[in-house]
């Protein structure tokens, strides 16, 4: 398997419900998907063959001993079936491939259940068909599409290298930036609290002393003056 062919399968590994087998073809060959359920106790009564992603659409349906309804899609004549859905197998043909005969292609049996709606049963496989120009080695000339594809993955790879940089290098520098942040020693937070307690009180007691202090001196004078004024009544009366 060369690389573009991992990486295709990488990609739709996503997106299948079983195993996925790469099948390149030449445009004009032709290519057989099997279709199988292993499950011995089933047994379907009918098959339908999808392609998906690229062009979803029903390639073809069969009922278990009957014929083949071929999608009008340019399948008609370019389809043959080998098999019964209700052996849970049967091989599915497709002839002269074109390019646009590339896409995802599944099998999906139906199982008749009394109880309840019929049962949809994926097959074993899902195939991924690539279809190349005629007359080109497949080996150097792969489409558009999966150089597209790998293209994306690789992209999408390295957006998530890039936001997992940069994501690491923020969580560095905000680990940086606390670290390199001084922080006040305990002592000198409260050597600058204390002065201001200190110039707070004096002013207060200065405020209380000055008023005692005033009081005082009117008491005082108050005093002296209920002294004098007997003493002067006194002497007036002698």
């Amino acid at each position: 398997m060369t690389k573009i062919q991992f990486l295709t399968c990488l990609w739709l590994s996503g997106f299948v419900h079983s195993e996925l087998q790469f099948l390149e073809r030449r445009e004009g060959e032709s290519v057989v998907l099997p279709c199988v359920v292993e499950q011995r106790d089933l047994s379907p009564f009918g098959v339908y063959l999808k392609r998906s992603w690229l062009q979803p659409s029903k390639v073809l349906f069969m009922y278990t001993n009957s014929e083949v309804s071929v999608n009008d899609g340019g399948y008609k004549t370019r389809v043959s079936v080998s098999g019964d859905p209700g052996h849970r197998a049967l091989n599915v043909t497709l002839s002269e491939l074109r390019v646009s005969d590339t896409d995802r292609y599944y099998c999906e049996f139906f199982v008749n259940r009394p109880s309840s709606e019929d049962e949809r049963i994926h097959g074993h496989t899902e195939f991924f068909l690539l279809v190349t120009a005629g007359g080109h080695c497949g080996c150097s000339s792969y489409s558009t599409l999966l150089y597209a594809l790998s293209s994306a993955v690789a992209l999408l790879l390295l957006l998530l290298a890039v936001v997992g940089f940069v994501l690491i290098y923020q969580g560095k520098a905000r680990r940086r930036s606390v670290k390199s942040r001084p922080q006040a020693p305990i002592y000198e937070e409260m050597a600058g609290v204390q002065p201001l307690g200190r110039k707070v009180a004096p002013r207060h007691l200065e405020e209380t002393e000055a008023s005692e202090y005033r009081n005082c001196l009117v008491k005082k004078s108050c005093n002296e003056n209920q002294y004098e004024s007997p003493s002067v009544a006194f002497s007036s009366r002698g």
